[in-house]
């Protein structure tokens, strides 16, 4: 009697299973992995920087209208991308990030992102390629080292973005500028550019 309901339990399943009207996907984020990242609540670090730091302004190549033009299309899509993928929260505190790094496999480029510091608050994200990445960060972490008073650093990335780079010291900001105002991260000491490029 066990042995007849026991196959008749499997039938049923079986059945069942092959005429069922739904599949179930199971989710996964193996498209996008974090490399690193910097959390919200320890990246505001004002504290050591000059009192006197020079205003940012509409620099060479970040004044180009057709660099600009370029910049907010790239940007807009970035963005949307970046909204589309659900980051997990890791701190205990349900922190945001201030800037992260993922690297999206089918299109085999980093998105870098950071929170505007300025006046919205909002993430602003980029594309960079693998030889990007590696070249600014070799470039952050070479001009950290020199312990400079106060530098901008402008560049030109693959995609045709500028990037300044702001440097006070042993920490710097991001800043792109959008035609009309800056977006600006805030300011990561040398320790947090390493965790945010997964060194």
């Amino acid at each position: 009697m066990k042995f007849t309901n026991y196959i008749l339990t499997i039938f049923f399943l079986i059945y069942t299973d092959s005429f069922s009207q739904i599949k179930v996907v199971e989710q996964t984020s193996s498209n996008a992995v974090l490399i690193g990242k910097i959390s919200h609540t320890s990246a505001f670090q004002t504290a050591g920087l000059s009192r006197k730091l020079p205003i940012v302004d509409g620099l060479r190549l970040a004044s180009d209208p057709a660099k600009i033009r370029i910049y907010k299309a790239l940007k807009k899509e970035a963005n949307q991308v970046y909204g589309s993928i659900g980051l997990r929260k890791m701190d205990f505190v349900d922190a945001e990030f201030s800037a992260s790094l993922i690297y999206i496999r089918n299109q085999n480029k980093y998105l870098l992102t950071v929170k505007n510091s300025e006046y919205n608050y909002q993430n602003e994200s980029f594309w960079i390629s693998e030889q990007t990445k590696d070249e600014l960060y070799n470039l952050i972490d070479s001009q950290l080292k020199k312990n400079i008073k106060f530098k901008n650093i402008e560049v030109l990335l693959d995609n045709g973005v500028v990037l300044v780079i702001s440097i006070n010291r042993k920490k710097i900001s991001f800043n792109l500028w959008d035609g009309y105002s800056w977006v600006q991260s805030y300011w990561f000491r040398h320790f947090k550019v390493n965790n945010l490029f997964g060194k």
